[in-house]
């Protein structure tokens, strides 16, 4: 049975690539949702030889942008974390961009999507060495680039954890004020990562990094220097939640937000002939349920909007947790907290994850728990989608 996204973009991606030009990542996605889990793209049929139940499995796509694909990618990920995580508290942190930068955003997603990056671990960073804040201690954080709102519209921001605290010189654990609870003033990285982020804008504005859409009877420079003007006016908003209750709320949170794409199937509540019809939630009237309607073809538009450009890392270690330093200071960690000796993540095999979170064990029968027998395949095609 197709699912959901799979209809939309079989019934509406040709509609809107007559009218939309698409970049090849957004092609990619499109030709590999459409084929996702269906016979095009291979599949395998086993029968039990004790009570000769059939399963079909069809492949999938593995396109990370693809609703049907990410449940394991998200498993294996949070699996391969489970060494990083340490007996501290955790806070959530989230650093949004005004909305008058969007329209730059869209026209500049890998520049300015790294210098979102950038910014908000050198505030965080720049917060954890001043003698103001109590800290002077080397921190961590894992950051999360989300690019769409609720209803599907384009906000882009950084969900970041954060453990609450660092390693100091002498490479033992100095917790945040108030015993972790507290970790900053959040005006204050509020205001300090607007700073960063417009000094560095305003570099790449005067370097010529910058693309810009037809401005009518504005020039370039006009345009720019109006914008910075208005977003060193306006105030800007970094959130920060309370710290997590223990380590396994660390994972659930971990797994709601590493892997997410912009819609899951299950809020896609109809396809019709022209228009999608899905659920989400309102957070600016009262988190209540809500139903948005679009025409098929403004939904497809929607979705390609927050397609990430080829290659690019929506999740990002920084500080003791960055690939070039984590290995070493997970080791002081490990040994500090009397944990046991760290070690560096395994590889997962598909079979390991289905058995050890789902209880599926591969080549078993779920009805009578008989051996399953290949008794028919069709190999994926050597010009499968690739992952985008």
């Amino acid at each position: 049975m197709k699912s959901q996204i799979t209809k939309a973009f079989e019934n509406f991606s040709g509609e809107y690539l007559r009218f939309n030009s698409a970049t090849i990542q957004q092609h990619k996605v499109i030709d590999s949702i459409k084929v996702c889990k269906t016979e095009k793209l291979g599949y395998n049929v086993q029968a039990c030889q004790d009570c000769g139940c059939i399963a079909t499995h069809y492949n999938s796509c593995s396109n990370r942008h693809c609703p049907n694909c990410q449940a394991i990618n998200k498993d294996r990920w949070i699996l391969a974390k489970q060494n990083d995580l340490l007996p501290v508290k955790y806070h959530h942190t989230v650093f949004t961009i005004p909305a008058e930068l969007r329209t730059l955003f869209k026209f500049n997603k890998a520049l300015l999507y790294n210098l979102l990056f950038k910014c908000a671990w050198d505030t965080i960073d720049s917060f954890s060495k001043n003698p103001v804040n109590r800290m002077e201690a080397k921190m961590g954080m894992i950051a999360i680039l989300h690019t769409w709102k609720q209803d599907l519209d384009y906000h882009p921001h950084l969900h970041c954890i954060i453990p609450a605290g660092g390693i100091t010189v002498n490479n033992k654990w100095k917790s945040s004020p108030t015993d972790g609870d507290y970790l900053f003033n959040t005006q204050a990285l509020a205001s300090t990562f607007k700073g960063k982020f417009l000094e560095r804008l305003k570099g790449c504005f005067l370097n010529g990094e910058l693309k810009f859409w037809d401005l009518q009877e504005q020039t370039q420079n006009q345009y720019f220097y109006h914008l910075k003007e208005t977003l060193y006016a306006k105030k800007w908003v970094v959130y920060s939640k309370k710290s997590f209750k223990n380590e396994q709320s660390v994972f659930e949170y971990l797994g709601r937000y590493t892997h997410k794409i912009a819609i899951s199937n299950a809020r896609i509540k109809s396809v019709s002939v022209k228009e999608v019809s899905f659920v989400y939630t309102d957070r600016a009237d009262d988190y209540k349920k809500k139903i948005r309607t679009l025409k098929g073809a403004d939904f497809i538009k929607l979705f390609l909007l927050h397609v990430l450009p080829e290659r690019f890392m929506k999740i990002r270690n920084y500080g003791f947790l960055s690939s070039r330093n984590k290995t070493e200071m997970l080791e002081k960690l490990h040994e500090h907290f009397e944990l046991p000796e760290y070690q560096k993540p395994q590889k997962i095999l598909v079979a390991d994850i289905l058995e050890l979170l789902y209880g599926v064990e591969i080549g078993k029968c779920k009805h009578c728990g008989g051996n399953m027998l290949l008794v028919e395949s069709k190999a994926r095609p050597r010009a499968s989608p690739k992952v985008a």
